[in-house]
């Protein structure tokens, strides 16, 4: 079988490095090697041995790594591959850890209004969860957008009125308009919403 909607799932669940949720995905008709390998891909980047290990258990494919599945140190080399990146690790907590209904309002928001929306929603505050957020499920093209956002504003100074200044502020209007359009594109690409649907979808089942 090979599900898309489950294939989504899996993808997710090695992103976050939620064990149940990858064999719920598995037993839902999820391809383990979907999208030329990327659940096994996505478990190494997010620097999660306990999902590549799962994943080697269930046969996922490491062919294309060089490597021997059967091999004793197989986990070892793969997490060795990437250089690790502690700012987006995610506990073993995975989604319970990420406020995925968070996520996903603030991703709604800036792709129908503009960066600056949940700001001007009195949501400042949770922009720097959001930025994290994208970056545990590895929306980085998004993730880098709302970083120049966030240098170009900084909204985490806790000044508002200084925020409120420099979005009104016409020397940056060019600058907002070309992130907004970075950001659709890099949404499309992604796609951090669908993502996050999918995942609260499946989790409202099981719950």
């Amino acid at each position: 079988m090979n599900d898309p909607v489950a294939n989504a799932q899996l993808e997710l669940a090695c992103r976050l490095g939620v064990l149940d949720d990858l064999v719920e995905a598995l037993e839902d008709g999820a391809d383990i090697d979907c999208n030329g390998g990327a659940p096994l891909f996505f478990a190494v980047q997010a620097g999660d041995p306990a999902i590549v290990s799962a994943l080697l258990e269930r046969g996922a494919d490491v062919s294309c790594y060089e490597l021997d599945a059967s091999a004793d140190d197989v986990v070892e080399r793969l997490m060795a591959m990437v250089p690790a990146r502690p700012e987006r690790a995610v506990s073993s907590g995975g989604m319970a850890e990420l406020d995925a209904k968070m996520l996903r309002a603030f991703h709604r928001m800036i792709s129908n209004k503009g960066l600056a929306e949940p700001i001007k929603k009195g949501r400042q505050e949770e922009y720097e969860a959001f930025h994290k957020g994208l970056g545990s499920i590895a929306a980085e093209e998004c993730q880098a957008v709302v970083s120049e956002f966030f240098q170009l504003i900084k909204p985490t100074e806790g000044n508002s009125e200084a925020v409120a200044a420099a979005l009104a502020d016409p020397a940056n209007s060019e600058k907002l308009a070309e992130l907004a359009e970075r950001y659709s594109k890099a949404s499309e690409d992604e796609q951090p919403g669908e993502l996050l649907k999918d995942y609260l979808k499946e989790r409202k089942k099981i719950a």
